[in-house]
């Protein structure tokens, strides 16, 4: 556990000046690196108020978040600094708009000729576009990663937002990432198959996508053995720890030991947090 320490060692000391953290020392802060480090660091420490107001403080009118000062335009952070919101216990009212934010922001595919197009077959992207997720920003298509976080927040969102909208974009969304599973079990970023050529999985995206869905009731035992394999397969520390953490909430008995015990060498402040939580079993910060 030494390693783990000096984990959060980094992050208690690379904490910025507003309260969040960059992506590396020294560097502007971000909401994306700031939620990881608040994750991992866990709701006692000292560091906890003031990187939650840092979060906070880029919540705009539309009640979504942007990813960082002077980045202007609310992103799929939302959904991953929504959870931290909740458990920290800001005001209703700051909660609700962030709620409300999350679930009436949606992929854009399904249009006219999209769907037609998937009627009769001709598609180049095999994908049922009226299932939608997240995007990563509003008028973008869904995409793995931001749909995995939007269901975590769903998770969350109870008194904050009205039931049946929650149970629909949470059916909606798992059909999604169910249907753009690929054929080895796992995910691509966004698609399964592209121009009649299916397309492999990623360690990361599929260490994302059986994250968000966590406490379902879907038949996940091909996607858990596909997820067995790349941790099997895979070298890099940001997909070792993310599978790990993926596998734990799933229940399966897997421990994550960093390879670089000393520090990791690029001093990437995210991957720091993301090892703690995997080090520790914390997948439970992701669910209430």
């Amino acid at each position: 556990m030494e390693s783990v320490e000096l984990r959060l060692e980094i992050l208690r000391k690379n904490q910025n000046a507003d309260g969040g953290w960059g992506y590396f020392p020294g560097k502007m802060s971000r909401v994306e690196p700031t939620c990881y480090a608040l994750r991992a660091l866990g709701s006692s420490n000292p560091c906890w108020p003031h990187g939650l107001r840092f979060l906070i403080s880029c919540q705009e009118q539309s009640g979504g978040l942007n990813s960082g000062p002077g980045i202007p335009g609310a992103t799929w952070v939302t959904q991953l600094a929504f959870p931290l919101l909740k458990q920290a216990g800001y005001e209703t009212k700051s909660l609700e708009s962030a709620a409300h934010w999350i679930l009436n922001c949606e992929g854009a595919e399904g249009g006219i000729m999209q769907r037609l197009l998937y009627s009769l077959g001709k598609s180049k992207v095999e994908q049922d576009p009226n299932l939608k997720g997240w995007p990563w920003r509003s008028d973008n298509n869904s995409w793995v990663e931001p749909t995995a976080h939007g269901l975590l927040a769903l998770h969350w969102m109870q008194g904050h937002a009205p039931e049946e909208r929650i149970h629909y974009r949470r059916d909606l969304a798992v059909k999604m990432l169910l249907d753009r599973r690929c054929i080895d079990g796992g995910w691509n970023y966004g698609n399964k198959k592209v121009l009649g050529e299916n397309l492999a999985s990623y360690p990361e995206t599929t260490a994302l996508a059986l994250l968000g869905l966590a406490a379902t009731n879907h038949d996940l035992k091909a996607s858990l053995e596909r997820a067995k394999s790349h941790l099997a397969e895979t070298h890099g520390s940001y997909s070792r720890a993310l599978l790990t953490l993926a596998l734990t909430i799933h229940g399966e008995k897997v421990e994550y030991e960093a390879q670089h015990p000393i520090g990791h060498p690029s001093r990437n402040l995210m991957l720091a947090s993301i090892e703690v939580l995997a080090s520790k079993g914390g997948s439970q910060a992701f669910l209430p």
